[in-house]
């Protein structure tokens, strides 16, 4: 049977959450990067900036750049180049990472590794809130990723938050109601209190840590406090004493 014991799973829960969100940080910056350089407008694809030595940069990579200076590329009239930067972060490296982990959740030697197993459902997550904190979060923000990408492509926001918004939002439904009871009844995790501590993590993290990166650096606040304030209402739908809660 595979089972993480519950002290295990205390203490192994915040390691899992840090190094999974590093792991989906950093390809996401130097996917960046690199794209920059392939195209001619990097000279070292790994001179990005590392936030420095802050508590909130060490823990959560708050201040970490990929280092473009896309308004260079737009003055040289290099537009879908920049569009084709912008996009690499979240719709090539993460979305790469997401599916990759998304897979190996479904494989049976995997599931066979409890410890591996719960590290890439946290992963899975960091992933997936590489989409969600740009759409719905940022996708009319005036500056960004986002606006990098609509403005390379001379497209309106709302195609990108109507195309991409449906997308993330199934997403998002397949997570909870699919990927994370399958964990649960992988790890044998059968209590209502891991439960619901886990979902409530999960929640917190993706509608709250990565839902309210639009109330910084004038990205957009509407967007951010609807999802913060969704928490409450989207724990309560996700109870796991629900029975449809309960199905992997």
């Amino acid at each position: 049977m595979n089972r993480i014991t519950p002290l295990k799973l205390i203490l192994l829960t915040p390691i899992f959450i840090l190094l999974s969100h590093y792991l989906a940080v950093f390809p996401h910056e130097y996917a960046h990067s690199f794209t920059a350089w392939l195209l001619g407008h990097k000279t070292n694809p790994l001179a990005i900036l590392y936030g420095g030595t802050s508590w909130s940069n060490l823990l959560l990579l708050s201040h970490i750049d990929e280092n473009v200076n896309y308004d260079l590329i737009f003055s040289q009239g290099q537009n879908f180049h920049a569009a084709l930067i912008a996009f690499a972060g979240p719709g090539i490296a993460n979305g790469l990472l997401f599916i990759l982990s998304f897979l190996l959740l479904k494989s049976k030697s995997i599931k066979e590794k409890p410890y591996t197993y719960y590290f890439l459902f946290w992963f899975n997550l960091m992933n997936l809130g590489n989409f969600y904190d740009y759409v719905p979060i940022r996708t009319f923000a005036t500056h960004g990723d986002i606006a990098h990408l609509v403005k390379g492509l001379n497209i309106s926001p709302w195609y990108v938050y109507i195309i991409f918004g449906y997308l993330v939002a199934f997403l998002i439904w397949q997570f909870f109601t699919k990927t994370m009871p399958a964990m649960f009844s992988t790890l044998d995790i059968n209590t209502t209190a891991f439960k619901a501590s886990l979902m409530i993590v999960s929640v917190c993290i993706l509608f709250g840590f990565f839902g309210k990166s639009g109330l910084s650096n004038n990205y957009g606040e509407l967007l951010s406090i609807t999802s913060l304030l969704a928490i409450p209402g989207i724990i309560i739908t996700l109870w796991p004493t629900r029975k449809w809660a309960n199905r992997s």
